[in-house]
């Protein structure tokens, strides 16, 4: 099986070992969410993906381009009731993904990952007053953006 192949049955099961059989030891996931974090290794993503796969509801692959060095997968979700869509660069060496960039999309999905996936993680790394506070902090600007969508952006849009 291919590995993309593999990565998208993964994702959509949520089968945290079958995903890592999909990466390098050494892989290297760049966050859709900041330049200051990224997870290095199997350890590492490891945590990543339990807590991803845990949250993502309904993963729904759509696209999967590229050749045998580059490729992108994207696919549509909820997380906590929010629709997300994420595109995901892979590098690829000898058919292990050596390299992940995450691109999501809506804004209000994002920051619903953000809220989910991050006390999370930290709780997993052993820093239960990091999740508390990522969860505290995260909560006003879900409102926030939820609120804008709703209301706000439509304001821009094209007129009805």
């Amino acid at each position: 099986m291919e590995t993309t192949d593999r990565y998208r049955k993964a994702a959509e099961t949520g089968d945290v070992d079958l995903a890592l059989s999909t990466f390098a030891d050494n892989v290297v996931l760049r966050s859709p969410l900041t330049n200051r974090v990224r997870f290095t290794g199997h350890d590492q993503l490891r945590d990543l993906l339990a807590v991803a796969f845990e949250h993502l509801e309904d993963v729904r692959f759509h696209t999967d381009v590229g050749d045998e060095h580059t490729r992108v997968v994207v696919y549509r979700a909820t997380v906590r009731g929010e629709d997300v869509e994420e595109a995901t660069l892979l590098k690829l060496e000898d058919g292990l993904i050596v390299e992940a960039t995450l691109f999501v999309r809506t804004l209000p999905g994002a920051v619903a990952m953000m809220d989910a996936f991050g006390p999370g993680i930290a709780r997993r790394n052993g820093r239960p007053w990091a999740a508390r506070v990522l969860s505290v902090l995260s909560k006003p600007l879900l409102g926030m953006v939820r609120s804008g969508d709703r209301f706000a952006v439509p304001l821009a849009g094209p007129k009805r």
